[in-house]
């Protein structure tokens, strides 16, 4: 495979090159070059950039032995690198019918912005088979965690900043990340934190993904006094977090994940007075923090009640509207991408997938996400929570536990918003995705 060889030849380098997207996704915006070309994000040179030099470093010092451009790799990689190809084929191979069918049929023009479709999808699948082809064992753990944690607390030590427009912040530091946003969400009453992304729902729903984390690792992990006691702060501040973005999506995916993992975790262990405990300190941790929250913030969340009142509600609905009335029009194959002649402001990104590819491009998108899903919820299955397993095991099936309620939570969100087409959040979850597709190929 591509990643086991020149640059990322060994696990240690695949380790650097991970942290080093992991953090550009969490921590920096997308840069302009120029006007009349997408914007570049670092993660993008990094990804496509290393791949390139592997093929660059292969061409040039490829032995007999080495013509198959890394290709022989262990079998666990190779279980799960097969899987994240079929998955991914699928999915450009409805996007390939759909713009053809339009093209000859529709007659809806195919450009350079529509072809642009392709390279994001090759940067989330370049990102999934790297984490895929990464062997992650306790060393490596414990660096991708705490780098992980600490772009976190970076992160929540600029949101709080915004919340509070400590020494100013809000007129020199956000407009760096807050490109498109800034006047109506920072700088409003109240304010919408954002963290390091360019809208507050995003900073949301990427606080949901790291709050199912933690919430996995304070229920199903047997942890010491401290441990606990951390664990149980750090779900505190990111649900915090969460309400300071007021995003009504991911609240609500916020409540979804922390009823799926209490029920999860109540039924595993058979409603002990442990975990009863455990559920009952986040329902009141939770309950706090929504009682104590200013009132602007109840007055938004009451707004959404209300669709006749809601303008945010009826924008959603409009835009979403208008790609039903396409949909019917042409159902199973779509309108192609049709970037040039078509919005592409449809907050439900299901109607958007389904109004560009049809209802056989929305399975296959539906499958991107559904398909590592199964294989968590298959090794977890597999773990028995009864015993006093721990190690690196326990680590990946809470990974995939984690994963389950992240999904859960996304699948909320695109109903607003969407993470496709994101490609600071998305690529982020495509590490994720490799993560697990690793996980399911390895023998227990």
């Amino acid at each position: 495979m591509f990643w086991n060889t020149g640059v990322t030849r060994t696990n240690s380098n695949k380790l650097m090159l991970i942290l080093a997207i992991m953090l550009s996704t969490m921590l920096l915006p997308s840069i302009e070059i120029r006007s009349s070309l997408p914007r570049l994000r670092l993660d993008d040179v990094l990804i496509f950039g290393a791949f390139a030099l592997n093929v660059v470093l292969w061409l040039i010092r490829r032995t007999p032995a080495e013509y198959d451009l890394g290709l022989s790799y262990h079998e666990d990689q190779a279980r799960g690198i097969r899987a994240i190809t079929n998955v991914f084929l699928l999915l450009l191979g409805s996007m390939i019918l759909s713009n053809i069918f339009a093209l000859i049929f529709l007659k809806t023009p195919f450009g350079v912005r529509d072809a642009m479709e392709g390279v994001t999808l090759a940067k989330y699948y370049l990102a999934a088979t790297l984490a895929a082809s990464f062997d992650l064992r306790d060393s490596e753990y414990g660096l991708l965690r705490n780098v992980f944690l600490a772009g976190f607390a970076l992160i929540l030590i600029l949101s709080w900043g915004q919340f509070l427009n400590i020494a100013n912040v809000n007129a020199w530091l956000t407009p760096f990340f807050a490109q498109s946003h800034l006047d109506n969400l920072v700088n409003a009453n109240p304010p919408r934190v954002l963290g390091t992304f360019d809208n507050p729902n995003v900073m949301g729903i990427f606080a949901v993904i790291t709050l199912t984390s933690f919430v996995a690792m304070f229920y199903f992990r047997t942890n010491e006094r401290l441990k606990s006691i951390f664990l149980f702060v750090a779900v505190g501040l990111t649900i915090k977090l969460i309400f300071m973005t007021i995003s009504r999506t991911a609240l609500l995916g916020t409540a979804a994940v922390l009823v799926i993992l209490s029920l999860w975790a109540l039924f595993k262990y058979r409603w002990k007075r442990d975990m009863l405990i455990k559920v009952g300190a986040l329902f009141l941790l939770t309950l706090l923090i929504f009682l104590t929250s200013p009132r602007g913030f109840t007055m938004r969340i009451n707004e959404a009640t209300n669709l006749e009142t809601s303008t945010s509600a009826q924008g959603h609905l409009l835009r979403a509207g208008n790609a039903i009335v396409l949909i019917k029009e042409s159902p199973i194959l779509g309108w192609g991408t049709a970037k040039t002649t078509m919005t592409t402001l449809v907050d439900d990104e299901y109607a958007l997938i389904t109004r560009r590819y049809g209802v056989i491009g929305l399975i296959m998108y539906l499958w991107l996400f559904l398909r590592p899903l199964k294989a968590a919820l298959w090794k977890v299955r597999l773990f028995n929570f009864s015993g006093s397993e721990s190690g690196m095991r326990e680590t990946k099936t809470l990974f995939c536990i984690a994963y389950a309620a992240s999904t859960a939570a996304i699948f909320i969100y695109n109903i607003t918003a969407g993470i496709f087409y994101n490609l600071q959040l998305m690529t982020f979850f495509a590490l994720f995705m490799g993560l697990i597709y690793r996980i399911e190929g390895e023998n227990d």
